[in-house]
């Protein structure tokens, strides 16, 4: 259920491990103090509390007629005041606990072997404290006792590790998951499993206390899922609680809070896998654990909420009505046995509004609708800031008042609803995916209630959902992970975009198309912009920033497991196994985080590498723009084409012909018409001319309602529909398509069922650009140095081993050679064996121009893969921003594909085009499927010809690199050859950049 889920049980008492005071053997004199031991021995074996309470009042007493506090009878006494809160005492067991082991604590000497046992129980007693009264000022003391616990156990053991050390690791990562738990910090959060893992590494699986440390570190792992949604955490999780059980014997204690985390684990996984055998096992487990506590117990609150978390899905899934009501009555009884305030409390509250809504949502009851609305209204009011479940609970509040909206159809209603949308959605802490969940009804919701709406509203709406893009693709993610997240962003983007544009709001327009674009390019190129200031003023954290960066983007490149890194505790420093790399990533993104955070608090900071507005996308001088850019943002309510001129104006017009559905179908017919022709890789293109094959007329169809629907109001509302004549230089036009349009070559749009129709080339030249921002960087780089004559680097693969030859790109080389001899430009060729990575690599930073004849590969799963293939291997883009020359400029891709991306993310641009203006070239020639191998000599000679007649001109503009000039002519002299209709041979060469 939207806004709903499996809730985390917390854990009692016996979490917190330390040495039993009990298993001393010093042989006491006193008769108390024996007597009180041997009190507590007849509780252990029979559970009958009067014996325990015997203990209490035994050690007492012995305290009292000592002449001096005895620590070992102080920490006694504090275990069986513990003990007998744990089994429904009164809160004054804790206080005296709390009490007595301050003083046993302040008896003990720093390098006495106890202080380790006396550190752990005082924060045991502050961990317990917290828990039932959920005061902070606990908790940050607990912690530090238990790091001061882990020092010494080091200490101790000499550096050694030994068992000894794992009770106090596993206290510090229990009160670190408690902390994150109300403060939301996942620095917290991988702390805790970090030192989890460790303390469960030292601990052998005869321990008595094996299943407390394997309980625990399951426990923040199931939270991490929740936060994060990395399935390998649930499944580790899920693994684990089955294995405390196993390790548990039956009629143990603990066995319930086993079962309790057992079962909710299993339900976990239930809503992520959706197996029914997960849910039906997790009730069985639940209502076990119920079964075994006692009435009252205060770990039953905890057990109820999960169970009828387990019996509402049940309900969900199968529809029988007594699964729901009998949720229903265990949540109210949970809410009731619940401290104020816990966590139980507010998650049952929570729940029970879920519950109660699903039954309005059954039986119609307007009753239900609004005792959901009291019990959700009530757990928000209850939770404190920062809570990091709170934002989940605002959601389903919100929902339900949605569900309100549809009922009673008032702006009252409508603006309650809304109001509690963005407040989520405007949370600092949560998971991520909830705030988009968030943002996607709150975008449903202004297009349903139109009479309620104002365009103030829909842009501050539409404001906040930009502002969470990167927190939602964020660096900590794996970079798979990051694309499944970007390909859900698209539509939203495109909505605020179509909200911008209706509000005239053109700027900001624009400020949003590039905050959603390229979102993974962006964070690769974070730091290669200049940061003078922030040298100059702040240079520790300059350097700071750019080492955590580094390592931040080596560990996404990295396929080598590094399995430990150094975690700090205070003045405690010791190495932690990390379970996997993606541990060590998010670390790393933490740590990137924490730098970033404090840079911005810096007086002139605030807004450091934060997505750019308007003016900042723009170059330096927007006159040195050579034509318009032209943006098409395709929403599913209108499609419109943002067209920035060379001076800075902004036009909107609306392509009244176009909308989501027609694009997509586009795009489908472009490429299955693509795949039949067989043009996934150089030199195997279908050898039919296009014009004679049947297939051919899918390409007239496509490109003619590309000119119609697209490129035709675009040309008139720039003034650019009358043709060129001959001689005259036609108008440049850069475009910045979205969605399923950037699958579509608009270069090559055209009426050419006539023969005397317009075709696009007539009238401007095109190139395309993955962002303005992009453009911009290319065009600011370039203006800022003197034109110089080019040197080549000219690398052709005709023959690479286990992949099939491209016997033209030896003409092609050739053909590339004598152009750039006749201009008496310097040029470095490496053929076949010789272009080998690393000759290649070394030669990159002495040459600004670049031609490679190869095969090429995309790497979605982490775009700085992808390569070129050489003689001995890849050359990527990785090695290629390593290496490449601060002046390089232009690049021809004479290679398979390179100019197109994965039509799932459209928006990234994830293709070598995009990569290698990534990584500095200022334009790139590209393809956007295969090329015919004997189509690359003609055109690469055309094109160099043309190119370097126009730099010996000085026609061009200082901010010009004559590229998009020269492939245009390129293009012209192979459609001369070969016929306008075979597309598949003349259309795939696009130009990027400038």
């Amino acid at each position: 259920m939207a806004g709903h889920l499996a809730l985390r049980p917390l854990h009692g008492p016996s979490d917190v491990t330390a040495d039993d005071p009990f298993s001393s053997s010093s042989g006491r004199s006193m008769y108390d103090d024996q007597a009180a031991r041997e009190a507590y021995d007849r509780y252990v074996e029979t559970r009958d509390i009067f014996h325990l309470d015997t203990a209490i009042h035994l050690f007492q007493r012995a305290i009292d007629v000592s002449r001096e506090p005895d620590p070992e009878v102080l920490g006694a006494l504090g275990y069986c005041l513990k003990t007998r809160l744990s089994i429904g005492g009164k809160l004054d067991d804790l206080e005296r606990a709390v009490l007595v082991d301050q003083v046993a604590l302040d008896h003990v000497p720093d390098k006495h072997p106890s202080k380790p046992i006396q550190l752990n129980n005082l924060g045991g007693s502050l961990v317990i404290r917290f828990e039932r009264l959920g005061d902070l000022r606990d908790l940050e003391p607990a912690i530090e006792l238990y790091r001061r616990a882990v020092e010494l156990d080091s200490l101790n053991s000499e550096g050694v590790p030994c068992q000894c050390q794992s009770p106090s690791l596993n206290n510090l990562g229990c009160a670190l998951r408690f902390r994150f738990e109300r403060l939301g910090e996942l620095e917290d959060l991988e702390h805790s499993i970090a030192v989890l893992r460790r303390a469960d590494e030292l601990t052998s699986d005869d321990d008595v206390n094996k299943p407390v440390l394997l309980n625990n570190l399951a426990g923040s792992l199931s939270i991490r899922f929740e936060l994060l949604s990395e399935l390998d955490d649930l499944i580790h999780a899920s693994s684990i609680q089955w294995r405390v059980v196993d390790l548990t014997p039956e009629g143990h204690p603990d066995m319930p809070k086993y079962m309790h985390n057992l079962g909710a684990s299993l339900l976990t996984r239930f809503v992520r896998v959706n197996e029914l055998s997960d849910l039906e096992r997790a009730i069985y487990a639940l209502r076990y654990a119920v079964e075994l506590t006692p009435d009252c117990h205060p770990d039953q609150a905890g057990q109820l909420v999960s169970l009828a978390n387990a019996l509402y899905y049940r309900f969900k899934r199968l529809g029988e009505l007594e699964d729901l009501e009998h949720a229903i009555v265990a949540q109210r009884r949970a809410i009731v046995l619940a401290p104020k305030g816990h966590l139980y409390q507010l998650a049952g509250l929570h729940s029970l509004g879920l519950y109660l809504r699903g039954r309005f949502d059954h039986l119609g009851e307007l009753e239900d609708l609004q005792s959901a609305n009291a019990a959700q209204r009530r757990g928000i009011e209850l939770a404190p800031d920062g809570h990091p479940d709170k934002l989940t609970w605002l959601v389903s509040l919100a929902i339900t008042l949605a569900v309100q909206l549809e009922v009673q159809n008032s702006e009252r209603s409508f603006n309650e609803a809304l109001s509690c949308f963005i407040t989520a959605i405007t949370q600092s802490v949560g998971a991520h995916s909830e705030r988009l969940k968030a943002a996607e009804w709150v975008v449903g919701l202004l297009i349903s209630y139109p009479e309620f709406n104002t365009p103030e509203c829909f842009m501050r709406v539409h404001s906040c959902i930009i502002d969470i893009l990167p927190d939602i693709v964020w660096l900590g993610h794996s970079i798979k992970r990051r694309f499944e997240e970007s390909g859900k962003l698209g539509r939203l983007v495109n909505a605020a975009v179509n909200a911008a544009i209706g509000a005239e709001a053109h700027s900001q327009a624009i400020e949003w198309l590039e905050a959603g674009r390229a979102l993974i390019w962006s964070q690769v190129l974070l730091l290669r912009g200049p940061l003078d200031d922030l040298e100059k003023q702040h240079p520790d954290l300059f350097h700071a920033l750019r080492r955590a960066h580094a390592q931040l983007q080596s560990s996404v490149s990295t396929s080598s497991h590094n399995p430990s890194v150094p975690l700090t505790l205070n003045q405690c420093h010791y190495t932690l196994t990390i379970d996997t790399e993606a541990d060590r990533h998010r670390g790393l993104a933490i740590q990137y985080g924490i730098v970033l955070a404090d840079i911005r608090r810096r007086a002139g900071f605030e807004d450091f590498l934060c997505p750019k507005k308007f003016a900042a996308c723009m170059p330096s001088s927007p006159m040195s723009l050579s034509g318009p850019v032209v943006f098409i943002n395709v929403d599913r309510d209108c499609c419109d084409a943002l067209i920035l001129s060379p001076e800075g104006n902004k036009t909107a017009i609306e392509l009244e012909g176009l909308t989501l559905e027609k694009a997509e179908k586009l795009r489908s017919r472009w490429q299955s018409y693509l795949r039949r022709n067989k043009v996934l890789e150089r030199g195997s293109m279908a050898t039919e001319p296009g014009q004679a094959h049947p297939r051919g007329k899918t390409a007239i169809l496509v490109l003619g309602r590309i000119w119609r629907w697209i490129v035709q109001p675009v040309l008139q509302a720039l003034g650019f529909d009358t043709p060129g004549t001959k001689g005259d230089t036609i108008p440049h036009i850069t475009w910045c398509p979205t969605g399923p349009l950037t699958q579509l070559p608009l270069h090559a749009a055209g009426l050419y069922d006539q023969s005397s129709g317009p075709r696009i080339y007539d009238y401007v030249m095109s190139s395309y650009t993955p962002s303005l921002s992009a453009l911009a960087r290319g065009i600011d780089a370039i203006a800022l140095k003197q034109r110089s004559n080019p040197s080549v680097l000219l690398v052709t693969q005709p023959d690479t081993p286990e992949l099939s030859e491209l016997p033209g790109t030896v003409v092609e080389g050739a053909r590339v050679h004598e152009a750039l001899s006749k201009a008496h430009i310097p040029l470095s060729a490496f053929d076949g064996k010789q272009a080998s990575v690393d000759a290649v690599r070394t030669a990159l930073n002495q040459h600004s121009w670049l031609h490679l004849a190869c095969h090429g590969s995309q790497s979605l799963e982490d775009p700085m893969q992808s390569a070129f293939a050489l003689y001995d291997g890849p050359l990527t883009l990785a090695d290629l921003m390593e290496t490449t020359a601060d002046d390089a400029e232009l690049a021809f891709l004479s290679a398979c594909q390179t100019a197109v991306g994965d039509e799932k993310i459209p928006e990234e641009s994830m293709h070598l085009a995009a990569g290698m203006l990534a990584v500095g070239y200022k334009g790139v020639v590209a393809t956007m499927w295969s090329i015919r191998d004997e189509d690359a000599p003609l055109t690469v000679e055309a094109y160099y010809k043309k190119l370097l007649e126009l730099r010996a001109s000085g026609m061009l503009g200082k901010a010009e690199t004559g590229a998009a000039y020269a492939l245009h002519e390129a293009a012209k002299r192979l459609r001369e050859k070969i016929g306008e209709k075979e597309f598949l041979r003349w259309a795939p060469f696009v130009h990027f950049g400038i």
